[in-house]
């Protein structure tokens, strides 16, 4: 699936961007998302002041998440582009999705994988 920086639409504030840490599995039991843009200030060294960038919105079960928003916004480019096609063929009843970043940084690689709940 081919994004389009200029044609999405803006996701609407309060963001909620989720902090991957290194080899560890974040599990989303995801029940709707919405692919966006929004601008972030990125922390790694060199990076620009503020960068408009494609994000996910995961929408996720309210009894994994308590606190508001309901939802996790993903933004490294790379999974954004994994996500998409992945979430695009639609969501499998019973199953959570598994992210786990290999390294920190802008360089980073993800597995992304359908787990049972």
């Amino acid at each position: 699936m081919a994004l389009d920086l200029e044609r999405l639409s803006w996701l609407e504030p309060p963001y909620e961007i989720y902090e991957f840490k290194p080899g560890e599995p974040a599990v989303f039991h995801i029940t709707s998302y919405k692919i966006g843009k929004m601008r972030i200030i990125p922390r790694w060294p060199g990076a620009p002041p503020e960068k408009l960038v494609i994000a996910i919105r995961l929408y996720v079960d309210p009894a994994t998440k308590p606190a508001y928003p309901p939802y996790y916004d993903i933004t490294p480019s790379r999974l954004v582009h994994q996500l998409s096609n992945l979430l695009v063929q639609g969501i499998p009843p019973g199953m959570a999705l598994q992210i786990t970043r290999d390294i920190p940084g802008p360089k980073a690689h993800f597995t992304v994988e359908w787990v049972p709940k």
